[in-house]
């Protein structure tokens, strides 16, 4: 499954950004906020990755949404940063709440 998103990634990011009238280091900076944004729902695809990251450290899938946010807003202008940094935010949020909900909604009464 892993392997589908990669290759829709590699052809989206053909198409848009590499093919776009923009200068080198904003085409870089748009791929790599792709790049973090695979990285941040790839353990939403496969348990072993989830487990993988999660020993790494408990934060890592924020410091992965933040760098994308981050590395989307200096990327392409237009259409491109404004999807980057739409699907990067919608990550983030998704592992804020996941996060919130396991540390402060299992508690024991």
């Amino acid at each position: 499954m892993i392997w589908i998103y990669l290759a829709l990634f590699l052809v989206l990011s053909y198409y848009f950004i590499i093919k776009s009238d923009s200068k080198t280091l904003q085409k870089f900076f748009s791929l790599l906020s792709g790049v973090f944004f695979i990285l941040t729902i790839s353990p939403l695809l496969s348990e072993v990755i989830f487990d993988f990251l999660i020993k790494i450290s408990l934060f890592l899938p924020f410091v992965l949404g933040m760098l994308g946010i981050i590395f989307g807003w200096a990327g392409i202008k237009g259409e491109v940063r404004i999807s980057l940094l739409f699907i990067n935010s919608l990550a983030f949020l998704f592992y804020l709440l996941a996060f919130l909900m396991g540390t402060f909604g299992f508690k024991q009464p």
